[in-house]
Formats: structure tokens, sequence, C-alpha cells
């Protein structure tokens, strides 16, 4: 099941952006919430969506000219009071989907408008929530950890002598490619039986690991530009790739070396 119209709150990010282009790409007609732009135009898909204001949209998303409205939740004030009136607005026959980070589980604007969708979906809506497991892009934000792996070769390759990174190694964490994660999140949205679910490779990689595949992409050495320390677990809950994929037919193709090696190859564009 596709839907036909869309609306993205939260186009600024890289998750919000690569969904708008999917959904595009498919023939979907994407209204976002209008907010910084560098993303989709970036994916060259500016011209492509009609962006309007939260007054605005709370009109057309009680009017039901939305068949979903898909909520990416950045855990600031003005994000958070968006969705919670474009939610509450939307008319009846409107899926809603809050897609939030898995690691952002226990705060409390996220608890918040998990709780809602579950509220919503007691009364009978298509609502979902949809954690998405650790994951990056190169339109990804330049100061997560991969980014500074990433960031450190890319600088030792072309000779600038950065700073040596020192990091924690937490243990294995499940890595994905965003452009591939938002596809899952478009199915699970769009699923006959609305459900939650968390989206993962099902894969761990360890910081070591990331290095190495990192630096030897650059071929380099990463005992000569990083240090790793050993810090505490970070496990986080386990991630059921094959249930998802059992569910919606979706399963990442792009994890462990291969993401590395995705990552480095847009290191110089970064951002």
């Amino acid at each position: 099941m596709q839907a036909t119209t869309a609306l993205i709150i939260g186009i600024d990010g890289d998750v919000g952006g690569y969904l708008a282009r999917l959904l595009d790409a498919r023939g979907v007609s994407v209204t976002a919430l209008a907010g910084d732009t560098h993303v989709i135009d970036r994916l060259g898909i500016g011209g492509s969506l009609a962006l309007h204001d939260t007054a605005t949209l709370t009109a057309a998303a009680g009017s039901g000219r939305f068949a979903v409205i898909h909520a990416i939740n950045d855990l600031t004030a003005s994000r958070s009071d968006a969705i919670a009136a474009l939610f509450a607005s939307a008319a009846p026959a409107t899926r809603l989907c809050h897609v939030s980070s898995l690691g952002d589980a226990a705060e409390s604007g996220v608890r918040r408008q998990s709780d809602s969708i579950e509220d919503w979906r007691r009364q009978g809506r298509a609502a979902v929530n949809v954690q998405l497991g650790a994951h990056d892009s190169r339109l990804g934000r330049r100061d997560s950890l991969p980014a500074r792996i990433i960031a450190t070769a890319f600088g030792a390759a072309q000779g600038l002598r950065p700073e040596k990174l020192v990091i924690s190694e937490t243990g294995p964490v499940d890595w994905g490619w965003t452009p591939e994660y938002v596809d899952a999140v478009a199915r699970v949205a769009m699923a006959a039986e609305p459900i939650d679910r968390i989206i993962g490779t099902g894969h761990g990689l360890s910081m070591a690991e990331f290095a190495r595949h990192a630096f030897g992409f650059f071929k380099l050495d990463p005992n000569d530009h990083i240090q790793i320390n050993a810090g505490d677990s970070a496990a986080g809950p386990p991630i059921d790739a094959l249930a998802l994929k059992a569910a919606t037919g979706w399963s990442a193709s792009t994890y462990s070396g291969d993401l590395v090696r995705a990552l480095c190859e847009g290191a110089a564009d970064r951002g």
C-alpha cells in the first residue's frame, strides 16, 4: 500500500529530506512544514515540495488532504508543538507516523508524542511509532561519532595532520544508512496493521571496526590518528531485523564495511 499524498514535518534533517526524496520519486505528492531547505536543496527536490506554515497545514490536515503525516521528532519545542497540532487536527482517515531516534526514547518530548500515537491507535486510528536505530548519511550531522572518525581520516588523507581523535569503545552498534531507513519508515506507515517498529540492520559494528574500515578506505593506519579507550557498554535494546523484514519486506543492504565506505565516499561533501 502506498500513499498518494503525504505531509512531512522535519525536512531540515537527513531523515525528512531523504524521505521526501523517496516519496517524490514514487509519485507521491509531498507537502512539508516550512523550514531550513538546505537538505532538500542538496537532494535536488527543493522545487518539488509544497512548503507551508503550521496554521495552513493544520487546516489542510483537517480537510483530509493527506493520506499520511510523517513527523520526524528532533526534540525541539517548536517541532513538538507542530507535531501535536497537526496530529490533533488530522482527519480520521489520515495515517499518523511518529519517527524518532531509538537513543531518544527516554526523552520527555519523544515519550509525549509516542504516548499520543498509542492513544490514537486505541481509538482505532492507523497510527505508529517508528524508532530508528543508529543511522548516518552524507547529509548527517557533522558532530556524530562516525562523522568525526571519517573527518579525521579524510583530513589525514589530505595531509592536514588533524589532532589525534580520542574516543571510547562502547561495544557493537547497529549502524544503518539513512537513505535506506526511510524506505522502512514509509512501509511501516502504510502497513495494513499499525504496529510500532524499530528500524535496524541486525548487524553490529564496534568503533574499532568502524575506524579500521574508515582509515583503510584512505589507506591509512588508524593507530596513527585515533586512540580508542575502553568505555562503558552502551548496548541498546535488540533490533529484530528478521521480524521487520517479515512484516514489511524491508531489509538493509548497506551496513558494516559497506556503510563506512559509502560515508567515506561522501566525506568531502559532508553535511
